[in-house]
């Protein structure tokens, strides 16, 4: 479905910088599958290569104190 200009949802990719429309663009999942950042299909491809978006974390790397 396209929109009419004025209703266009535009927005920036935070990798490349380019205007890109909203539906041209996915969610990148970290390690644990949690949506991380939203790409353009160019930067989604290479962020995504090894499987997951940013750095391998576990339960270790994560703090959950109170007084954190």
């Amino acid at each position: 479905m396209r929109y009419m200009d004025d209703e266009r949802d535009i927005r920036v990719c935070p990798d490349c910088g380019k205007e890109v429309d909203r539906a041209d663009m996915l969610y990148t999942h970290d390690c644990q599958g949690i949506p991380f950042r939203l790409l353009c299909f160019e930067c989604y491809q290479k962020a995504m290569a090894d499987g997951y978006d940013g750095e391998y974390y576990d339960e270790r790397d994560e703090c959950l104190d109170y007084d954190y």
